[in-house]
């Protein structure tokens, strides 16, 4: 009886175990690149970019990719400084004051959750597209959506290195798809009526008069490397590991970015922002069918659509860890905090993720509309959110060498250089955004706008509750930023 009852304390979860881990560079950029889906991205995403950016769109994948290794420049030195999981959240706190870093880690968890419910949704719209395709039966939306949820609820609840395996191979079968598209049409020739060297003119860029919007777009496609810092209790040598998954990821996924945005163009040739504007839904499947196979039309859209599984699967790793990293520290319900004695993993607080999509899916089920808001314009919202966050860490960084890191004689072009750059680049897309907000979300000029102002809102709304611990309970305000003190 005394040996059971012991068994049965063992694997019930308990709050005084922390999330641990032996994942290494490679399984963590891996883990943190799946969120860009790079198979959803290049076939269903790129095209955006090529509507604005035109044939010069290659060049400026170039040249976003140095930019967001500039940006890596500062994160990976806070990363090294700070030594402590939480990311944004983390960081923020660190470098600007406990406040505006617990707004931060609020808007991280609202972005990545905006972002997780529009991919799960879109998950579920693709496959039912693809079934009636292939079949000719009709499946609800909701049915292979649902399917896909209570799948990453399951692994999120589990170790993450699970997750690292499953993301590993499925990230493996997507670069082989992309590269190999790429590897025909530079065999065959392309389309022919521009020059190999033309994408990466700059004089091609004049002939465009949309390069910023471009740019936001590529920048999306990035999205993911930045919550690398997040896995910090679960990977080895962490002061190693994550600078060198964070500068391989942003490398990694911009040479890929790069070769199938030129790809694509030399597929389509002077005509690529035509295509792209009037059909970019089918723009990579006539281009792979072309160039490739036809007859492997059902192999790419089920790989698109494991595509969307893995980056659902990201997201909710990710915002398990905000949530965790906000409940350890009393800012969320404590509960989140804690780590499941068995799999080591936050599942209370990956748990609370998967009921609150579903809370959202549920109403759209319930009522039979169309989850065009859930995968169109809150995902648009989402992405605006991470953009903001990326200017504010930058900030931080800035913050940080001018108040600490001179005095501390710290490296000028780590602390400083690099993170000023960044941040005049992130505020000048903050800036596009709020301008130009139905870029990302669809709708009439100035419909959606009210949108991005409540993400303003929610970083204040956690500027005044960090506030209200710091008069009513100085005890969580001590804790906030994972312990770190102003």
């Amino acid at each position: 009886m005394d040996m059971n009852m012991q068994d049965v304390s063992l694997a019930a979860p308990t709050s005084r175990k922390k999330l641990t881990g032996n994942m290494g560079p490679i399984g963590l950029a891996l883990m943190v690149l799946a969120f860009s889906a790079p198979l959803t991205t290049v076939s269903g995403y790129i095209p955006f970019a090529l509507m604005f950016g035109g044939v010069a769109s290659p060049l400026l994948f170039c040249v976003t990719t140095v930019v967001l290794l500039l940006f890596s420049v500062g994160y990976v030195t806070l990363n090294n400084i700070v030594k402590r999981p939480g990311d944004f959240y983390a960081f923020v706190s660190f470098g600007i004051g406990k406040s505006t870093g617990l707004g931060s880690g609020i808007l991280a968890a609202v972005s990545y959750f905006l972002l997780l419910a529009g991919v799960t949704s879109f998950f579920g719209v693709s496959c039912s597209d693809l079934i009636h395709e292939l079949s000719g039966a009709t499946v609800p939306w909701y049915v292979p959506t649902i399917g896909c949820w209570l799948v990453v609820s399951i692994l999120g609840y589990l170790h993450v290195e699970l997750s690292a395996k499953v993301l590993t191979w499925i990230m493996l079968l997507e670069i082989v798809v992309c590269l190999a598209f790429s590897f025909f049409v530079f065999v065959k020739g392309g389309g022919g009526d521009i020059s190999a060297t033309a994408p990466f003119s700059p004089s091609e860029l004049s002939k465009s008069q949309s390069v910023p919007f471009s740019i936001l777009f590529i920048v999306g496609f990035f999205m993911g490397f930045e919550a690398t810092a997040l896995f910090r209790d679960e990977v080895r040598l962490p002061d190693r590991t994550i600078p060198v998954a964070t500068y391989g990821a942003v490398i990694f996924i911009g040479v890929v970015y790069t070769i199938c945005a030129y790809a694509l163009i030399l597929s389509y040739g002077s005509h690529t922002a035509d295509v792209a504007t009037k059909t970019p839904a089918a723009m990579f499947p006539d281009a792979f069918a072309r160039f490739v196979s036809g007859r492997l039309h059902t192999l790419v859209s089920g790989l698109v659509l494991i595509s969307a599984f893995a980056s659902a699967l990201s997201t909710q790793n990710v915002l398990a860890r905000y949530m965790h990293n906000l409940g350890t520290d009393g800012a969320l319900p404590r509960f989140l905090g804690k780590v499941h004695a068995k799999h080591e993993s936050p599942y209370l607080a990956s748990l609370t993720v998967s009921i609150m999509v579903l809370c959202v899916l549920v109403p759209f089920i319930a009522l039979g509309a169309k989850p065009d808001l859930l995968y169109g314009q809150l995902s648009g919202v989402g992405t605006a959110g991470i953009v903001f966050l990326m200017a504010v860490v930058s900030i931080s960084s800035l913050v940080w060498y001018v108040r600490s890191g001179k005095a501390q004689g710290v490296n000028v072009f780590k602390s400083f250089v690099a993170p000023a750059i960044s941040s005049l680049f992130f505020i000048a897309l903050v800036v596009l955004i709020a301008a130009h907000f139905d870029v990302l979300a669809g709708g009439d000029p100035g419909q959606y706008v009210w949108m991005f102002y409540c993400l303003i809102g929610v970083q204040v709304f956690g500027i005044v509750l960090a506030q209200y611990f710091k008069r009513a309970k100085p005890e969580v305000f001590e804790r906030l930023g994972r312990s770190h003190k102003d």
